[in-house]
This record gives structure tokens, sequence and C-alpha cells, in this order.
């Protein structure tokens, strides 16, 4: 027999006393319904999703540093090496602040202050103080220390070249959650660096890393995606990816991006998109897109109409 809801039944049965009442063959005599004032149920509101919380400001981080709070003070130190115009980075700033949160025991510390080391950030580069820095960090817990150190055994810079530390290193990275690990198991897995050649795996890596926030990574699987390496070609997802890059600060993202709409590939062609992310690529770092954006705006260089 199909079983009744029981908030059918106590419909069904609302004549009777709360889903009870008398039982059948009662000889009872129905008292005379008694009037209430109706009461107002509240309906729930739909959940609205909360806002993704803002980065705080330096205003905001600065008290909380002060009361002896070390991982502001490590956000604090990255809003000072950050500024940008017209505001000045205060490279000596975050160096005080990093050294301080790196000897309280903070591994991020460790690992932000090995990366003004390395990039000669306010203080002489010093890439073998870079390497013990990202290693003390990984070492003590901090995913971005060792997506850093595993950088440095991939390419050779400041150690000997080592793709068994590299993917070691950079696996402990992206399995603690940081993008740039992710990335560079990604490229090591698309070139068959160290380990046998798997795009898909590269693929699914580069996804990842882009899911995590990488701009790298996000530009990784617009290329991958556009040349269908891997996975079927598909040129408006890929320049899409591209602009996410882009979007996340990768200047290679924002020249391929302002190559697509150079050429009209997943899109269409638009001369003046593609010189503006041509001068955020340059502004970002990628000479060639400096050069290419100083012949495309002389009129060499002209986009394809559709």
């Amino acid at each position: 027999m199909r079983r009744v809801p029981l908030a059918v039944l106590c419909v069904l049965a609302a004549a009777a006393a709360a889903c009870g009442g008398a039982s059948e063959g009662s000889s009872a005599t129905e008292a005379p319904p008694v009037r209430t004032a109706a009461v107002e149920v509240p309906q729930p509101k739909p959940a609205v999703p909360a806002a993704p919380a803002l980065p705080q400001t330096e205003a905001e981080l600065r008290p909380q540093c002060e009361r002896g709070e070390l991982a502001a003070c490590v956000e604090l130190g990255d809003r000072l090496r950050e500024r940008t115009a017209p505001e000045q980075p205060d490279f000596a700033g975050a160096i005080e602040l990093y050294d301080r949160a790196c000897n309280a025991g903070v591994a991020l510390g460790c690992a932000q202050l090995g990366l003004m080391y390395q990039d000669g950030l306010g203080v002489a580069a010093d890439i073998e103080r870079a390497r013990d820095l990202y290693t003390r960090s990984c070492d003590a817990g901090a995913a971005r220390g060792c997506s850093r150190v595993g950088a440095l055994y991939l390419t050779g810079t400041g150690v000997p070249r080592n793709v068994e530390q590299a993917f070691a290193r950079n696996d402990q990275g992206c399995t603690g959650g940081d993008g740039l690990g992710c990335l560079n198991l990604a490229l090591m897995h698309k070139n068959g660096d160290g380990v046998k050649r798997d795009l898909e795996r590269a693929l699914e890596l580069a996804k990842t890393s882009c899911e995590a926030r990488e701009g790298r990574g996000c530009t990784l699987l617009g290329e991958m995606t556009s040349a269908g390496e891997g996975v079927a070609a598909n040129t408006t997802l890929g320049l899409m990816l591209n602009q996410k890059g882009c979007d996340l600060g990768d200047g290679r993202g924002c020249g391929n991006a302002g190559s697509a709409y150079q050429v009209g590939a997943g899109t269409k062609a638009d001369s003046k998109r593609a010189a503006e992310l041509f001068a955020r690529a340059c502004r970002g770092g990628e000479q060639r897109y400096c050069e290419l954006l100083q012949r495309f705006q002389r009129g060499a260089l002209k986009a394809s109409q559709q």
C-alpha cells in the first residue's frame, strides 16, 4: 500500500484535534469552534549569497599588526610592496614586516621575504638567501614557499637543476592549495620535463592553478585550449581564459588576448581592443608586446576586419 505523507494526513484530519482527535466510533459531541486571531507566520527569505571578502586596506591592517597579529603584518607587507601610482611601493617597510613575521615563526612571512631577495626589491638580490627562505617556509608548512623553491629547482636558478626536487616541492605547493605549484607541475607534464608527457594531466593542473587565481595558470589553460592540446580546439574559450589570466595580472595572457582581437580568433576583430591589451601586456613585463604595440600604433599592423 502506498504511504501517504504525514503532512497530507494532518491536513485531511484538520477537523480532529492536531492530527489526532476522537477515535473512530466515538460518540463525543463536537464542541463549537473557538475563534482565534489569525497568526501570520513569517516566511523565510531566500538566502542571499555572501559577497566575497574584499582585501583589507593598509589602514585596516596596520592596527592589527601593531596588536601583534603577525598574519596581518604579512598582509600589510604585501600592500606596501604592491602599491601602485601615484603611491610608491615601500619595499623597506615590507621587508621589516616580513622579517618580523618570519622570525616569529610565520612561514608565509619567510616566503614573502624570500621573494624580496629573489627580485632584489629594497635589498640586494641574493638568490641563495631566497632559496634558503623558501625552503624554510616550505618546511614550516607554507605552500607558497614550496612552489617557489620548486620553481628554482625546475629552472636551475640559484641551485643545480633537479627535476625530482622540482616535482616534489611543486607537488607540496599544489597539494597545499598554491596555484603556482600547480602551474609548474602543469608545465612539467605538458613538456614531458622529468615526467611522462601527459597533456590531459597538464590541462587538469592548469585548471586547478587557474581556479586558485594564478594568472599564468589561466593563460596556459587558454593557450592549450586554443591550440587543441589535450582537448578539442576552441578559440572562443581560449580567448576567455587568456583574458582571465590577464585580469589576474599575467601579462602574457593580455598579449595572447590582444593577438586574438587583432586577427579575429574566437571573436570579432577589434584593433582598438587589441591595442589596449597589448598595452597591458607591455606594462605586465612582456617586452615583445611593447614593440608590437609601437608598430601597431604606427599603423604597420592592422587588425583583420570581418
